[in-house]
C-alpha cells in the first residue's frame, strides 16, 4: 500500500493558538492524533483541514508544524479526512467518497448526550445525519458504551475502537508560558488542603455536584484537611436559587470555605492556588483534565472505573466513599507523593503516542478502512 495523506478537520474561531488549544479537548485530541500519525510507517503526511477553507494557515496547524489545507484542496489531495474538529461540506466530501478518498468519523465528544439534552431543552438543532455518508467510525474508549449502537445505523457498520490518546506537550508548554510552580512540592499545609473542582457544569456529564457533597463529608469528618474548595466554572451560576440554595447549605460554606470561580486554565492555578483535584464524571471515564492533574503529582480524586488503579478512587455518585476518599487522599498523599507521581506517569503510558500497542491499532484501522 501506498504511503497515504491524512488529513484531520478542524474549526476555525480566534486566531489565538493557546485559546483555541485550551477552550476544547477536542483540540488537544487533533494535536496528539497529528502526532500519533507521523509516527506510522504507513503515512507519508499529515494535514489539518480547514472547515472554514480560510486559505491562510490554521494557528492549531502551525502549533504542529504541519500545513493546512481548504476542503477542496484536501478532497482533491488526501487519501483518507477525519472528521474530528468539524464537520465537513458534504459536497467535497461526497466528491471526496466518489474519486476513492476515505472519510472516517472520529468521535471524541459523548454525541448521544447532547442529544438527549438537545430533546430535553426543546433545542431546535442537535445532531443532523451526513448526506455524503462515512467509511468508518472511530469511538474513543469512554464513549463507546452509548455511543456505538447510534453510530452503527446513523454514520457506518464499521463502527471500531480507537484508543485513547495524550501526551503532555500542551499542558507543558502552558506552564512554560505562565512560569508558574505546577507541579507538587512539599510545603506547609497545616491550614488545609485548597480542593479544586474543575468540571466544566455546561452539560449533565460533568457538574460541580457530587464533588461538592463529598467534600462536604470530609469536612463534616476532618475539618482541618480542608482550608477551602474552589468551585471553577460556576461563577456564572451565582444568583441561580439551586447553586445558591444548595452551596449554601453546606456546612463548608456556612464557614466561609467555599469560593464559585470563573473558568482558568489548570496549568495557572495548580500548585499556586489548588493543591488537590477533586472530579466526577457520567459515562465520561477519560478526561485529559484527569491526565494533566495525576501528570502534576498533586492527589487527584475521581469516580472513574476506566482508572481505579491510578489516582485515589470513590465510588461513582456516592459522596460518602468520596468524602473517605478525600480524607484518605489529603491525609497520606504528602507522604508518598514522589511515589504517585512515579506510577502515573507509568500508568499513563497506556495512552502515549509512542506507546508501540497504541500506534499498532491505529495502523489497524487504517489499514481497514482502506481496504
Amino acid at each position: 500500500m501506498p504511503r497515504l495523506k491524512i488529513g484531520i478537520t478542524v474549526s476555525r474561531g480566534t486566531e489565538a493558538v493557546d485559546q483555541i488549544i485550551w477552550s476544547s479537548g477536542l483540540n488537544q485530541n487533533i494535536i496528539y492524533l497529528v502526532m500519533l500519525l507521523q509516527r506510522l510507517p504507513e503515512v507519508a503526511q499529515v494535514v489539518l483541514v480547514d472547515c472554514s477553507d480560510n486559505s491562510t494557515p490554521h494557528p492549531l496547524a502551525e502549533w504542529c508544524g504541519i500545513v493546512s489545507v481548504t476542503q477542496q484542496v484536501a478532497g482533491a489531495e488526501l487519501d483518507i479526512i477525519i472528521e474530528l474538529g468539524s464537520r465537513a461540506e458534504d459536497n467535497c466530501m461526497r466528491a471526496f467518497r466518489d474519486r476513492g478518498g476515505r472519510v472516517v468519523s472520529y468521535m471524541a465528544g459523548n454525541a448521544l448526550v447532547m442529544n438527549f439534552e438537545c430533546v430535553a431543552s426543546k433545542v431546535a438543532h442537535g445532531e443532523t445525519i451526513s448526506a455524503s455518508g462515512y467509511d468508518a467510525v472511530w469511538i474513543t474508549p469512554q464513549h463507546w458504551h452509548m455511543n456505538r449502537a447510534w453510530c452503527v445505523i446513523t454514520r457506518t457498520p464499521a463502527t471500531e475502537l480507537v484508543p485513547h490518546i495524550w501526551e503532555p506537550v500542551c499542558l507543558e508548554a502552558a506552564v512554560r508560558a505562565a512560569k508558574v510552580r505546577y507541579f507538587w512540592q512539599d510545603q506547609d499545609r497545616s491550614k488545609g488542603y485548597r480542593v479544586a473542582t474543575f468540571e466544566p457544569n455546561i452539560n449533565v456529564v460533568k457538574t460541580f455536584h457530587v464533588p461538592l457533597l463529598a467534600c462536604e463529608e470530609a469536612y463534616r469528618a476532618a475539618p482541618h484537611l480542608i482550608d477551602r474548595v474552589l468551585l471553577f466554572n460556576t461563577q456564572h451560576l451565582i444568583g441561580y436559587p439551586h447553586f445558591d440554595d444548595f452551596v449554601g447549605a453546606t456546612t463548608l460554606a456556612k464557614a466561609g470555605r467555599v469560593f464559585a470561580e470563573g473558568r482558568h486554565m489548570t496549568s495557572s492555578v495548580l500548585g499556586t492556588h489548588v493543591d488537590a483535584v477533586i472530579e466526577h464524571q457520567w459515562e465520561n471515564n477519560l478526561n485529559y483534565l484527569y491526565w494533566d492533574v495525576l501528570y502534576s503529582g498533586h492527589p487527584f480524586i475521581h469516580n472513574s472505573t476506566e482508572i481505579e488503579g491510578a489516582g485515589y478512587f470513590y465510588a461513582p455518585f456516592d459522596s460518602q466513599d468520596g468524602g473517605r476518599v478525600v480524607v484518605d487522599a489529603l491525609s497520606r498523599h504528602a507522604g508518598r507523593a514522589k511515589q504517585a507521581r512515579s506510577d502515573a506517569v507509568d500508568y499513563l503510558w497506556r495512552y502515549r503516542v509512542d506507546n508501540p500497542a497504541v500506534q499498532a491499532r491505529h495502523s489497524e484501522l487504517i489499514e481497514k478502512v482502506m481496504g
